[in-house]
């Protein structure tokens, strides 16, 4: 895995708990920030094969329906590909209003789902 600049976890655990994540979850979402970007707020993954038009260190794909196109839940609320990309709280801030409203589905490989969390 990716490893854990420890001066983003901060950024993280706070726009997580502000949407009320239990300490486990924001455990997890510095785990996913990790794991899907190595921590770099800047990170893009595009691959036309897969549908992948992915953004920032949590990976928010801006592809067909996905959570940064502007119908998915954080387009919605006005995050675009470049807001996402403008810090690491911004980055952060986009991926905890997605689990505030999705739970962990969009980053679990095979569900990708859209259901309220509970922690």
């Amino acid at each position: 895995g990716s490893e854990i600049v420890t001066s983003v976890i901060p950024f993280i655990a706070v726009a997580f708990a502000v949407k009320g994540a239990s300490l486990d979850t924001q455990r997890w979402a510095v785990y996913v920030a990790g794991r899907e970007g190595g921590c770099n707020y800047l990170t893009v993954y595009i691959n036309a094969a897969s549908g992948d038009d992915s953004h920032c260190t949590f990976q928010l794909n801006a592809r067909g329906n996905g959570p940064l196109s502007p119908s998915g839940v954080v387009g919605k609320l006005g995050w675009t590909r470049d807001t996402v990309k403008a810090s690491l709280a911004a980055c952060a801030t986009a991926a905890a209003d997605l689990w505030a409203v999705c739970g962990k589905g969009p980053w679990i490989k095979g569900d990708y789902g859209c259901k309220e969390p509970t922690s």
